[in-house]
Order: C-alpha cells, then structure tokens, then sequence
C-alpha cells in the first residue's frame, strides 16, 4: 500500500488559530445534523417574492406533465405540488366588509417571511469563508481543497461522482429499474405471498446495488416501493422501506465507483479499485448473508411484529409498462458497466494516477449518455421520432406516474413545503430563462436538473476545512493519538476502534463524506510518521472503507447523503420518518453488519500478512 505523506502542518503547534479552525469545524458539522433557518427582512421577503413570481426557473417535469391524468385515474401515489395557489378574494360591497376580513386581506396581501438556510449547503461554506476572513487559513489551503494533496484529489472525486450520478439518473429516466422491481413482483406475489415478496425484494436490492451502487436504488426503488406498498395496502411499510434503504448503503462497500468515500480511500491509500474491491467482496457478502435473517426474522418477521404480511393483495401491473425507453436502457445499462469496467482495468495497471485520474474515463462516458439524450430530444422535438415512449400508455397504465424520478436536491430541514396564498389580484407574465433549452430538450433538462449539485460546495467545503485542521496541526495530534492506540491495541484494537469511529463520525462529521476525509488524514499521518505493520494499515484502512459505508444507516438521516435524499423522497410521497424512527429500525442492522464486516477484514489480514 502506497500511502502518501501529507505536505503541511506536521511541524505546526497548536495556537489561537488552531483552537478557531476546531470550533469552526465543530459548528459546520452540527449546523449539517441539526440545520437553523435565519428569517431574512420583510423587505427582502418581498423583493424575493415579487422576483419569483416573474421569474420561474424550475425545469418542468417530463413525465408528471404527461402522466397527470393517467396518475389520477389510477390513485396511484404522486408528489405533492408545491406550486403557488391563487386565492381570489371576493366582495358584494365594501362597506359590509367587516374589521376581520379585512385583516384577512392584508395578511392574505402580505409576502410570507423568506428564511435563510444554515445546513449542509450553506454551513460548510460559511465555515470555510470565516476561516479564510480571520487568517486562520491561507488561500494555498483552499487550493488544496479543491485541486487535491497527498495522493486525495477532490476534483477528481467529485467528478466521478456527478458524471455517476448523470449516469444513474438517465438510466432510471428510462424505467429500467422499476421495470426489474416491478417484474420481480410480479413474479413473486404470483407464487406466494407476502415472506416471498419480501425474500424477493431482498436479492433484487442487493444484487443490483452490488452493479450499479446505491444511488439508482435509492432513486429508482424509494419511489417504486412508496407506489407498490400503498397499492398493494401493505401498511406500515416499515420492513420493506428500511430493508431496501440499509441493502443499498450495504452494497456499496464493494465498488469504487458506488460511494466517494471509497475514492477518497483508494486516493489516499494507493489501492487500485480492483484490489479494493477483492478485499472488500467478503466483508459486504458476509454482510448481506448475515443481515438477512436478523431482519427477516428477528426485527421485521415474526408473530410479535407482523411487518411482513402473509398475505398481499398486489395492484394488477404490467412490467412492461414501466420501461419507458426501451433502447436508452439498453445504452445507458451498457456504458455504465463498461465505465465500471475500464475503471477496474486501468486502476489495475496504474493508470489513474498523476493527471490521468478517473476524470478522464467518467467525464467522457457521462458526455456520451448525454449526447443520447440530446439527439433522443432533438429527434422527437423535430418530429423525426415519434413520441411513443411518452404516448404508447397514456390510457392504460397506472405505473407511469412511478416514472419520474423524485428530487434529489438536499433537504434543508424537516420542514414540509407549503404551498403559499397569494391574492391574485393581477395576472402577470412568468419568464423562464431556460425554455430555450428546457422546451426542445427535456429529457436531457430534466436529468441535469435531478442532478445532486448541491454535493459540490458541501464537498469542497469539508476538504477545505479538514486541510485546514491539517494546516492548523489537529491532523498531527490526532495521528499521535491514534499512533499510541495501536501499539496498545494491535491489530484486534485498530479494527475495532477504526470500526466504531468510522461509523460515530458518519453521524458527527458531516455525513459519512466528512467522516472520511478526516479519518483517512489521521491514518496518512500515522502511516508516514511510523513503522506500521502491513496487517495494522491494512486493517484500519478497510474498517473505515466498512463503517464508512455501513454507517450511513445508523443514527441520523445526515450520515449520508443518501439518508438525506431517502427520508426527501419519502417526505414527497407522504410517509415522514421522524430520527427516532431511522435509529430504531436501523441500529441492530448496523451493528451486526459492523461486527461481521470488521471480523471478517481482521481475518483477512491475519492470513495474507503473517506478521
């Protein structure tokens, strides 16, 4: 294992500014778990209002502008319109207007109080700009946040991230996903009730996580199982909600590509995605193996419980209905796996270092998938191709209104969107900047519009501020600290203590992101500053390549990003998960998994390093 030194802060002593660039990392990171909102003037409130009213641009929704009729007819489950309502305000006579509904009138007339968000989009940002004002870190701290030091390169990481993301989210635009959910039920519930369904369910999850990650399943199955639950009035739909939310976070342990904390893991390390993969493969199969049974039987399954009914009564469905693009799921499956593929082949042969990162195999993969799209649009918009993936099931099919991929954006707080009163009293022209490009290509907007950009300042914000915990000397300690652990804990103790930190700091450090970066920076300081044995290194460094993931179904929705966008897409379908629920459903899981996960990687190092 190649590990890099790190390149500043590891002659600095702790003073006034290190003391600043601690709290301030501190507050980032509560700010993300627990956000605030700041209410902004009343003036400003108005300004912003009468600026939104005139101004729209939101992308339209493809397939919900297609599908609402067919949505209503069927019932099924569609996402609550957050469009504003015109109430119009009537009145026979003026002078019969009484004191009170005319105090209705100005507070119907008055704008509502726009807030300012303090979360995760905002909070590291702020954090980082505070630090950058009181001089407790320099602009060449930024610029490593961004470009990358010690073998970790941001840009490159987030780069394969979005270029994923553009991947997963067109792949799914094309039903692909929930045609297999919806066959796999189909089959199922044919052939037995509701224990085979689930065991079904179980398999599917995991098998297509183990391929494509967890973003497509998060995307595609959250709104799939709200629709197929309701439907099939399986009520609560606990087990089958939190199963399919902890297989996907599970799953993406094995791949690179499933997870950007696994890159930050094979960058800092030196691991190439093959041998990441090949020590991974037993510790996430075990895994799954083992979480089964726990959750079938022993916190879903059983006659005390009564999550997984006997019986069902599924809705009638065609598989076939959900595959709305037949041959963009065809493509856009094909160059997923060929990335993934070429990925795990150059990383093999050193191929992805220096400036040749994995930026210059996604980028292109994601530009051809999008260079489909366009020609798909640019073709039905000139009327050369019939729109038939939008026309062929209009009259008859429920399962379209399933189609639309739910919003990926973060959520700034557990408040619930409301639609806004305002008296309509004029009709003003709406303006939308982007139609010139929304109108004749709305796939390909739709896509980019779904895309998870808020990630990017947040991302970037925590590599700043963790280089700046390096810069300011807390990364030294912190390794010094970690350094007199492992000498009294041996291999045994790194794993374990690597194993429970690593899924703590996914609740604490910003998401399992944050929790990363850091952890992976105390392991660089110690690696390079000690004689370690390969079996310490190598076992800390995949405990955190395990907690890291397993952890993001564990105590807060905030300890992934993935936590976030599931409880977001839950909220839109109308089942609200409060956090006590997400810790009640979901500690067991990762606590067995844990314990599997590490033993299985101290094993592993046991027998391929003797000493």
């Amino acid at each position: 294992m190649a590990v890099t030194p790190l390149v500043d802060g590891l002659d600095r002593s702790i003073d006034a500014r290190s003391i600043v660039t601690l709290i301030a990392f501190f507050v980032v990171n509560i700010l993300v778990i627990f956000p605030l909102k700041v209410p902004l003037p009343l003036f400003v409130s108005k300004w912003y209002h009468s600026l939104s009213s005139r101004i729209d641009i939101a992308v339209p929704d493809l397939h919900r502008e297609v599908d609402n009729g067919t949505a209503a007819a069927s019932g099924s489950v569609t996402l609550p319109s957050s469009t504003r309502r015109p109430v119009s305000i009537q009145s026979n006579d003026d002078s019969q207007m009484t004191e009170k509904n005319l105090g209705q009138l100005r507070q119907q007339r008055s704008p509502r109080r726009v807030y300012f968000p303090l979360d995760l989009r905002t909070a590291p940002v702020i954090g980082v700009l505070i630090l950058l004002a009181s001089t407790c870190i320099s602009g060449a701290v930024v610029r490593r946040g961004i470009v990358g030091s010690s073998g970790v390169r941001p840009y490159d990481i987030m780069t394969l991230f979005i270029c994923f993301a553009y991947i997963s989210i067109s792949l799914d635009s094309t039903g692909l996903l929930r045609y297999l959910a919806f066959l796999v039920a189909s089959k199922s519930t044919s052939h037995g009730g509701g224990p085979r369904l689930y065991n079904s369910f179980y398999a599917f999850f995991a098998i297509v996580g183990f391929i494509f990650g967890n973003d497509p399943l998060i995307l595609s199955g959250t709104p799939f199982l709200a629709y197929f639950t309701d439907h099939a009035s399986i009520s609560p739909p606990t087990a089958f909600l939190f199963t399919h939310f902890q297989v996907s976070n599970l799953v993406s342990a094995l791949l690179v590509s499933s997870n950007p904390t696994n890159l930050v893991l094979t960058s800092a390390f030196g691991i190439s995605f093959l041998s990441y993969s090949a020590w991974l493969a037993l510790p996430t199969v075990g895994a799954v193996v083992v979480m089964y049974p726990v959750v079938r039987w022993g916190i879903f399954g059983g006659k005390k419980k009564g999550l997984i009914p006997n019986t069902i009564h599924p809705p009638p469905m065609n598989p076939r209905d959900a595959l709305v693009d037949p041959y963009g799921a065809v493509f856009g499956a094909s160059v997923f796996i060929v990335t993934v593929v070429v990925l795990v082949g150059l990383s093999a042969g050193h191929l992805l270092e220096g400036t040749e990162g994995v930026w210059t195999v996604t980028a292109p993969a994601a530009a051809v998938v999008m260079l489909r799209d366009i020609a798909k649009d640019w073709k039905r918009s000139r009327g050369t191709q019939p729109d038939t993936t939008n026309s062929q099931h209009i009259q008859d099919n429920p399962l379209r209104a399933q189609t639309t991929a739910a919003e990926p954006d973060l959520p700034a707080s557990n408040e619930k969107a409301a639609p806004t009163a305002t008296p309509a009293v004029t009709s003003k022209k709406t303006y939308h900047p982007f139609s010139f490009f929304t109108k004749p290509f709305p796939t390909t907007s739709h896509v980019i519009s779904q895309l998870p950009l808020a990630l990017l300042p947040f991302a970037f914000s925590f590599f700043i501020l963790v280089e700046g915990l390096q810069h300011t000397g807390w990364i030294k300690i912190f390794g010094g600290w970690w350094g007199a652990w492992e000498e009294v804990g041996g291999v045994a103790g790194s794993v374990w203590l690597m194993g429970m930190l690593s899924v703590i700091g996914c609740n604490i450090f910003g998401t399992n992101i944050g929790a990363t970066i850091l952890l992976a920076r105390v392991l660089q300081y110690w690696a390079t500053t000690r004689t370690v044995s390969d079996r310490s290194l190598y076992g800390a460094v995949f405990s955190l390549a395990v907690g890291s993931n397993f952890g993001a179904y564990s105590f807060v929705f905030s300890a992934s990003l993935a936590g976030l966008l599931w409880r977001n897409i839950l909220a839109q379908k109308g089942l609200f998960l409060t956090m006590r629920d997400f810790m009640r459903w979901n500690t067991i899981p990762m606590v067995v998994t844990m314990i599997v996960g590490c033993l299985v990687v101290a094993g592993e190092v046991c027998v391929m390093y003797k000493t």
